[in-house]
């Protein structure tokens, strides 16, 4: 299932989602794998999990630090801070935020055959862990941040997490600065891009999966 391509980028079968999620809500223990299901419903699924929780996993009031974190031109003071502000959250956000971030870096480490990046996974999931407000103009120009604020923390998942060292490739500049401004606006181009991405030849192993993802992979 991690090597399918377009990994919760492709839509799953609304009606069995529905179905899905009414049965999890009933039972927290099914088996996906018992029930048969396709990989992307799953992965739909919990997409719209997120997206339709009570408040944002990354709440509201947090945004701003977060903003203002990586915007810090300096690669390692903006991990640094970016880390730091990851102490605001209550603790059940804190471990749940950790948990799909380190499932989307195991993701992102299976690229090469599902071409989901953590740049690809950041796309799908910025909107529902950040869930802005796309009525207002202020919610509308930082999109392009909180877009790079979730590829940050998946790509430097074993920084952020476990105490690893920071990834050398990946996301290196802040939003503003001229190599994320030029590679946003190629020349000869209208349409936008964000800086491209790469992966090592020979990428650090994933940090160790919690016990609950481990049973999620052996179901996807």
């Amino acid at each position: 299932g991690i090597t399918t391509e377009g990994l919760y980028r492709v839509s799953g079968n609304k009606t069995e989602q529905d179905s899905l999620q009414k049965q999890f809500e009933c039972d927290h223990s099914i088996s996906y794998e018992a029930m048969d299901v396709n990989v992307n419903t799953v992965a739909g699924s919990l997409k719209i999990f997120f997206a339709e929780l009570p408040d944002p996993l990354l709440p509201y009031d947090i945004h701003q630090d977060l903003m203002e974190a990586i915007n810090i031109p300096d690669k390692t003071g903006r991990l640094l801070a970016l880390r730091g502000k990851l102490k605001k959250l209550p603790h059940v956000n804190h471990e749940v935020f950790k948990y799909i971030i380190t499932h989307l870096h195991k993701v992102s480490q299976y690229s090469s055959e599902n071409y989901m990046t953590s740049e690809n996974l950041s796309i799908c999931f910025w909107p529902t862990l950040m869930r802005p407000d796309f009525q207002t103009v202020d919610a509308l120009t930082a999109t392009r941040v909180n877009k790079l604020i979730i590829e940050t923390f998946i790509h430097q998942c074993p920084f952020f997490f476990y105490n690893q060292d920071e990834v050398v490739d990946g996301p290196m500049s802040a939003p503003g600065s001229p190599a994320v401004v030029a590679s946003a606006h190629p020349a000869g181009s209208t349409e936008s891009h964000s800086e491209p991405r790469s992966f090592p030849i020979h990428p650090p192993p994933p940090p160790p999966l919690l016990a609950g993802e481990r049973e999620a992979a052996r179901q996807l």
